[in-house]
């Protein structure tokens, strides 16, 4: 079975790139040969040469391999730490009903299509947007005036 190939895009590639430079300058901060350095990950000189190139065919494991080889594996708990876009998305889908329903008419729902509120999908920034919009105008109710 040939093998397949994976495509990434230009900045993605960029990144991978960087981050095998990364690995690369911090292993020679440490005055770690190749060979050293490629026994105590555990991999192949090969392997090692393809992780500081930032080949994204590498195993995800292998770069883990290698952070934690530098002592710099607690540098991986930030990736993706702060979900903003899904923390919003999700706030929107824990608004009460009567939010849901003032916001389908917001955003001007058909109701006669069968479509209901829970399979009818929108832009999810656009809607975040439109819903911020709505109650950033809306008086607090402590306000007296």
């Amino acid at each position: 079975m040939a093998k397949k190939s994976l495509t990434l895009y230009p900045n993605q590639t960029a990144q991978m790139t960087a981050l095998g430079e990364r690995i690369r300058l911090a292993r020679l901060r440490r005055k770690l040969t190749t060979t050293l350095f490629a026994e105590r990950m555990g991999v192949s000189r090969e392997t090692l040469r393809r992780v500081e190139n930032g080949d994204p065919t590498v195993a995800f494991g292998s770069y883990l391999s290698a952070l934690q080889t530098l002592g710099l594996a607690h540098d991986i708990d930030h990736l993706a730490n702060e979900d903003v876009l899904g923390r919003k998305l999700q706030d929107v889908s824990l608004a009460t009903k009567s939010k849901r329903s003032s916001i389908s008419s917001t955003l001007k729902l058909p109701r006669n299509t069968g479509v209901t509120e829970n399979t009818f999908q929108v832009n999810a920034p656009s809607l975040i947007n439109q819903i911020m919009a709505k109650y950033k105008n809306k008086p607090s109710s402590d306000d007296k005036g």
